[in-house]
């Protein structure tokens, strides 16, 4: 209804001033709810079906579903003396790990997944060190654009990285959670980024990802929701 109609402007006969209805009686400026995404509430339009702002989808009408990874830390732990101070590091980074992801459907969780909910679909990403040396911090299973279950994670080249860089423990922690949210993203479909700056980045740099938590963009999130719904199909058909 445009202004003009919503405007009652028509002059009373002077005879019937008292009964004439005040101006902001006659006015009707209400205007109904926009829409608010329900992941990171900001404003959509009904017909989204993405959010541009965290990528969630808007117009499914099934129950959300998660994907579940498997962050399991059992073999870094005791590859350090300072145990104490290492478990306090990899819990920052394994909270910087699941904020990045807040966005995705994923279930991330530090604890084996109980079979009974799982079965065996989730993606393994085991961080670990070990004796042999190797030129990578991190190697994942990769499909483009498709869901993968298999990572691996190298806490004792992490380590070593760290030390001849001379890191702080923050730096270390942004360091290692850069490292694990990389090799996720590649098992959730993305392929490496030619910015330097960006998470996905072919060949982590510990001057740049040392000094800030992982985060991807909207299209990167839109992707890796797109293989999560895809591989959630294959396991759980719909019934039609």
């Amino acid at each position: 209804m445009s202004l003009y109609d919503r405007l009652n402007l028509t002059k009373k006969p002077k005879t019937n001033r008292k009964l004439q209805v005040p101006i902001w009686e006659r006015l009707n400026l209400e205007r109904p709810a926009k829409p608010r995404c329900q992941g990171c509430r900001s404003r959509i339009q009904l017909d989204w079906r993405i959010c541009p702002s965290c990528g969630s989808f808007l117009t499914s009408k099934e129950p959300e579903m998660h994907y579940c990874i498997w962050i399991d830390i059992s073999g870094s732990i005791h590859a350090n003396d300072h145990n104490n101070t290492m478990l306090e590091i990899m819990a920052d980074a394994l909270a910087e790990v699941f904020s990045a992801f807040r966005s995705v459907h994923v279930f991330l969780t530090s604890e084996k997944p109980e079979e009974k909910e799982w079965g065996r679909n989730f993606t393994h990403v085991y961080v670990f060190a070990d004796q042999q040396p190797v030129d990578y911090l991190g190697i994942a299973s990769f499909r483009h654009h498709q869901v993968t279950d298999i990572a691996a994670v190298r806490i004792d080249q992490i380590i070593n990285t760290a030390n001849q860089a001379n890191l702080n423990l923050g730096q270390f922690s942004n360091l290692i959670a850069n490292t694990i949210a990389h090799e996720i993203g590649h098992t959730l479909g993305l392929d490496h980024s030619l910015l330097p700056t960006d998470v996905m980045h072919d060949g982590l740099d510990h001057r740049i990802h040392s000094l800030m938590p992982p985060s991807f963009h909207v299209g990167q999130i839109i992707s890796m929701n797109k293989a999560i719904r895809h591989r959630l199909i294959l396991i759980h058909p719909p019934n039609y």
